[in-house]
This record gives C-alpha cells, structure tokens and sequence, in this order.
C-alpha cells in the first residue's frame, strides 16, 4: 500500500510541475591551461567567422575550422597573458559589438541571433574582447604584413609551434 501510496503522489506532483522540458547542456571541448573551450563557443565562433569583420585574417573561416581557431586563440591568449598592451579599451569592444549588431536587419534579428546562441551583449562583447586580444597579440609579435597572406599564415603557423609545446592542451573525451 505504501508503495501505490508513494506512486499516486509521484505522479500527482509531476503533473504539478507542468511538461518535461529537455535542456541542452553545454560540453567542455578542450581545455587550454585553465582556458576552456565549450561545443557552443565552436557554434558561436563559426556566426563570428561570417558576421564580425575582424582586421585579422586569423578568424576567417577559411583558415583553419572553428575548433582549431578557438584554441589557437586560446594559446595566442595564454601567451598574451593579462597585459595590457594586449587588451581592448572598451569603446573599442563597444564599436565592434555594434559594427556586429550592424549586420542585422532589425532589433528582433538581432535578439534572435543573441538567443539562438545563449549569448547576450554582454557575453558577446567578452568574446569580441577576446578575438580582439589574439589580433592584438600577433599585430605586435609577428614581423610580418597580413597583406601578403600566405606569409601572414606561414608566421602564425610558426609563431603557434612555438607556443604550443609550452601549453597544456587536453581534448575532452565525449562519453557515450
């Protein structure tokens, strides 16, 4: 009895809940030091690739994939560390946030987008920061000009097999 007892106010209190609801939990890709990069910051990374006209050829989407770009990125960040030769005044993450925001058609567009990817303007300008970080970083340490592109790339190819053997990097497993 006690056992239909518990069954019948289970179910009652499940009905009191309303409808099950799946959530999409966010996964830890890879981490980079104590970087982390999650499978959403992959998806936001390809938007960014075709929506923020960077002045750095390193985010095109045609260099490397998304994954690759982010812990690229994250390495070039470790290096940069917290200098603030590296770092964006915030008028300067706030024009770009708003060159990005530019690419929609509407304030609805642009609200559905900033949905779409869990983000809001806040966390978009961290991540806009942090792009601007990494252009920073190889603006000041490359001798190169990213005019000339396969140069550009052949320096940052170089630069990158120097940093990452001094970063710990470790891929994260997906459990089945």
């Amino acid at each position: 009895m006690l056992h239909r007892l518990t069954s019948v106010a289970l179910s009652t209190l499940l009905s009191l809940a309303g409808p099950a609801q799946a959530f999409v939990v966010d996964r830890v890709a890879v981490v980079i030091e104590d970087q982390l990069v999650m499978e959403s910051e992959v998806a936001i990374e390809e938007a960014l690739a075709q929506l923020d006209d960077s002045p750095s050829p390193f985010w095109s989407a045609g260099r490397t994939d998304a994954m690759d770009r982010l812990v690229d990125a994250a390495v070039l960040r470790h290096s940069a560390g917290s200098v603030a030769l590296y770092q964006p005044r915030r008028e300067e993450v706030s024009l770009r946030l708003e060159a990005v925001r530019s690419k929609f058609e509407d304030r609805s567009a642009w609200l559905s987008f900033l949905s779409a990817y869990g983000l809001d303007e806040e966390r978009l300008a961290v991540v806009l920061r942090r792009r601007m970080v990494v252009e920073r970083y190889l603006a000041r340490n490359l001798t190169v000009q990213v005019e000339d592109r396969a140069v550009w790339q052949g320096a940052v190819a170089d630069l990158l097999a120097q940093l990452r053997p001094r970063t710990a990097i470790r891929a994260v497993p997906v459990k089945h």
